[in-house]
């Protein structure tokens, strides 16, 4: 009997331990001049940039940043449209990075992005295996494509 009360409280226990805990939180966005200027250093590092290279980079993912935020925080437009507008933003933004960056740097971008990409997609499969649902085909990151 007691072990039967025992084993009552802590299913219970857990039960109310579980709910306390949210299930998603959401991640708190950074600034987009912090945005902006974090990715202009790495793709200074990766990319071999020079200074003049990196400040219009930066000024580049400055705008683009702040566009996209503008876009995610536009609670009138459905996910699809801020997805297409977003996409529409990471296409301009590549097309700058082209008139900037050396045939050499491009390329390497090019890889980075995918390498990330790829990164990102094994790691949604992963999670959805973990849930024990089926992978959903992955979709194009709009926060990691922020460089």
């Amino acid at each position: 009997m007691k072990t039967l009360i025992l084993a009552l409280v802590m299913v219970i226990g857990g039960t109310a331990i579980a709910q306390q805990q949210p299930q998603h939180q959401k991640r708190e966005r950074k600034p987009a001049e912090e945005r902006a200027t974090n990715s202009a250093q790495k793709m200074k590092t990766k990319l071999g940039l020079d200074d003049a290279q990196t400040a219009k980079i930066h000024d580049i993912n400055l705008g683009i940043a702040q566009k996209n935020d503008a876009i995610r925080d536009n609670t009138s437009l459905t996910r699809e449209q801020k997805m297409a507008q977003l996409k529409e933003n990471q296409n301009a933004r590549n097309a700058q990075y082209k008139e900037v960056l050396t045939a050499d740097q491009y390329a390497k971008y090019e890889a980075w992005e995918k390498e990330k990409r790829e990164k990102m997609q094994a790691k949604r499969a992963e999670k959805q295996d973990a849930k024990g649902g089926k992978a959903k085909p992955a979709s194009p990151p709009a926060e990691e494509d922020e460089l």
